[in-house]
């Protein structure tokens, strides 16, 4: 019988072909129906042995405490905005959970299960692939993805027979290579049949698929601007469909693994916990898929922390800063609402990168602080935090010209041992014409020529942090910078902070001495972690900035950056370096690390600079030092910290837990007035 038909398929007409077609898979269609449910289950079965035996297991430490409680849910937009691409592709280790995302209360209802271990979330669109990588198609020979479907609408059965009915058209239209995809759309489920690159190729089948379906609403289905699809990208399979405008967005959820984690790793190896979902980004220019992961608040606590201070601190420091970021993230959970997440993944708000680099002094350090945040007033605070101060904070409202904020103001921080500290000592040559592009670029355009002097109008309030700076160009066209943070922006990167000195050739400053904590403190002091002695700071190479370099993986079309650590494979195992343990051998340098001593003479090194110490005559203490420019129609800038200097430092921090204080202690030093409650007290 099959020969005959395979014999006679090239002697029949299109429309002979076609009934016969009609006819096979009606016959087939009744056996199923009968058939069905034993179908159905062996379907089921044959799913699970796969998922089994096929996908392998890549997991951190076990997290699943710390999604315990969701009461507080945070969306974190991982890719947004011109980041978007046409396809996202993620790996998990068991499969994934399809599900839809509310638009309100960002709730995650399941809908759907997929075996796969690796798939690609794209724009609706006939897609071409190049390098493992989607992009809308320019014509339809370039596409390996069609966006056209015939669509039966399916929203009147519940999931189980749905679900049945998916099974079924997968054996009748499977048999002839015709691939069926489960789709969500709007009101309810729905089959979508065949992959087509045009409107009237998908046509041509239509009235096939309504002979197969004589009671259902069956039509074709185009592209839509609001739709994504769930691809294997090994095969180009289409998986799933979601297409529910800006009601809800589709979810995918990792399935969880023996201890109730569910892992999805991105191309970058970070690993993330939640849902990641997806919605449809077009500006016109850009059309992609931006990603946002769903997180609860505790588990978002622990993503943060080993990226914006190192997992390895000691406990108390964890501590400090598990409080200081879960203040920040309850006071900003909306900062991004524009973007339909609430915070960006990055250093505007906070850098987090999943779940990777949590271990058990992270885990410990969240899970002891949950729910704790600092405030004061009854109200929870805005917790600010940079990377150092270099010796004295700064009050938000000289930083950012705002109203004041009475637990933000300027204090010293003694303690702070930032010129070990990785940038928090740095000595910066500019050439004036240099510095007047950067103040143009800055959007000071009065400046049209090198600049001739930078004055120092005004600091702020009981802080070394410029608040005011006056720039006059040769031909004497004048701009003054004021606040802190256009300070140190306005001439960013030649700067780090707004806590810095300026000279034409050379130019004087002071270091402050490291004293052992903090005035009255009730910690046990011992032994302070700094070896700073108080005497004329020396470097025997140029510290290179690691931000502005890459690791290459296996993956050769991924980069990842270097921040506050790296983990390299070696011989022994994985072995995680802090960035400031990690340095560039150049020819310019490599003499410091055989111990030999470099030759000044022939050194090309540009951050090298002459400084001389000057004593109090009397005393015989340093009373300051003078930094000189190679080049004396230059200028020279000395400055300490790095960031904003609101806040808490977190260098300061590690100093302080190095000393022996409690994490409520290190955030007392730096907060003035507050109170540490579980935010329950206060929401």
């Amino acid at each position: 019988m099959s020969k005959e038909i395979e014999t006679t398929k090239h002697r029949r007409t299109k429309e002979e072909r076609k009934k016969l077609f009609v006819r096979i898979m009606a016959l087939l269609l009744a056996i199923l129906m009968v058939g069905g449910m034993a179908y159905y289950t062996i379907y089921l079965l044959a799913t699970a042995i796969s998922a089994d035996s096929e996908i392998t297991e890549t997991i951190p430490v076990d997290t699943s405490s710390l999604s315990a409680d969701e009461d507080v849910l945070v969306r974190v937009g991982l890719t947004y905005g011109s980041s978007v691409t046409v396809g996202f592709e993620t790996t998990t280790a068991y499969g994934y959970i399809v599900g839809i995302t509310s638009a309100s209360n960002y709730r995650f209802t399941p809908i759907w299960e997929l075996n796969k271990s690796k798939i690609a979330v794209t724009t609706d669109a006939n897609l071409s692939k190049s390098n493992m990588t989607y992009s809308i198609a320019s014509g339809t020979r370039d596409a390996v993805v069609g966006g056209f479907h015939i669509q039966v609408d399916c929203d009147k059965y519940n999931r189980n027979e749905f679900e049945m009915m998916y099974a079924q058209a997968c054996d009748i239209f499977g048999s002839y290579g015709v691939p069926v995809i489960p789709a969500y759309v709007y009101t309810g489920y729905t089959l979508r049949i065949g992959v087509f690159t045009t409107w009237n190729e998908a046509e041509e089948y239509l009235t096939t698929v309504q002979s197969v379906y004589p009671d259902e609403v069956v039509y074709v289905t185009a592209p839509s601007k609001t739709s994504v699809s769930v691809i294997d990208p090994e095969t180009d399979e289409i998986c799933f469909e979601y297409d529910c405008g800006s009601e809800s967005t589709l979810g995918l959820k990792a399935m969880e693994d023996r201890n109730g984690n569910t892992y999805i790793k991105t191309p970058a190896a970070n690993v993330y916990d939640g849902v990641f979902t997806y919605l449809r980004y077009n500006n016109g220019t850009v059309d992609g898929v931006s990603l946002i992961n769903i997180v609860p608040l505790e588990a978002y606590i622990a993503g943060v922390l080993p990226y914006e201070i190192s997992n390895s601190w000691p406990l108390e420091a964890l501590k400090a800063f598990a409080i200081t970021v879960r203040s920040y993230t309850m006071t900003n959970l909306n900062r991004h609402l524009s973007s339909s997440f609430g915070l960006c993944n990055n250093a505007h708000c906070q850098v987090y990168k999943g779940a990777g680099r949590i271990n058990e002094n992270v885990l410990r350090a969240v899970l002891e602080t949950a729910g704790q945040v600092m405030t004061y007033d009854d109200e929870i605070v805005t917790a600010y935090y940079s990377s150092s101060m270099g010796g004295v904070t700064v009050s938000a409202k000289d930083a950012w010209g705002s109203k004041e904020i009475p637990y933000l103001q300027a204090i010293e921080t003694p303690w702070e041992d930032y010129a070990n500290h990785d940038n928090g000592f740095w000595i910066t040559e500019i050439t004036p014409q240099q510095l007047a592009e950067r103040i143009n670029q800055a959007g000071y355009t009065k400046i049209k020529n090198a600049v001739e002097s930078v004055e120092i109008v005004k600091l702020a309030e009981n802080s070394t942090y410029i608040y005011s700076l006056r720039v006059r160009d040769i031909h004497g066209n004048t701009v003054t910078i004021e606040s802190c943070e256009d300070v140190r922006t306005s001439l960013t990167p030649y700067v780090k902070s707004a806590n810095f000195v300026i000279g034409k050739g050379s130019v004087e400053y002071t270091e402050n001495v490291v004293s052992d904590g903090l005035s009255g403190g009730s910690a046990s002091q011992g032994t302070s972690n700094n070896n700073y002695d108080g005497g004329t700071y020396e470097k025997d190479y140029g510290y290179i900035n690691l931000f502005d370099y890459h690791v290459r993986t296996s993956y050769d079309q991924y980069v990842s950056d270097i921040d506050e650590s790296i983990t390299v494979l070696t011989s022994d195992g994985e072995v995680s370096y802090e960035r400031r343990d990690i340095f560039v051998i150049s020819s310019a340098n490599a003499e410091a690390f055989t111990g030999e001593v470099p030759d000044s003479s022939a050194s090309n090194n540009e951050d090298s600079y002459v400084t001389e110490t000057i004593p109090d005559k009397s005393t015989g203490d340093i009373k300051y030092k003078i930094a000189y420019a190679e080049n004396p129609e230059n200028f020279i800038i000395v400055g300490k910290g790095w960031g904003h200097g609101v806040g808490i430092s977190q260098y300061g921090a590690y100093d302080l837990a190095g000393m022996g204080y409690t994490a409520e202690e290190i955030l007392e030093a730096y907060f003035e007035g507050i109170e540490i409650v579980k935010y329950t007290r206060v929401r």
